[in-house]
């Protein structure tokens, strides 16, 4: 995945995330999302470094 996808697909689940916790919907999908965004930024940052060095 590129880093522009992992941009994109950042903001798409983050948006998806904000969207289902103030339409209420329960902790544990919120949770699942917020857990995909996590490894998503985690290849972020990763590509990032390796760009740096």
């Amino acid at each position: 995945m590129s880093r522009m996808e992992l941009l994109t697909e950042i903001e798409r689940l983050r948006a998806e995330m904000h969207g289902l916790y103030v339409a209420g919907v329960g902790y544990d999908k919120v949770l699942e999302i917020n857990q995909r965004l996590d490894r998503l930024i985690v290849k972020l940052i990763r590509i990032s470094l390796v760009r740096a060095l």
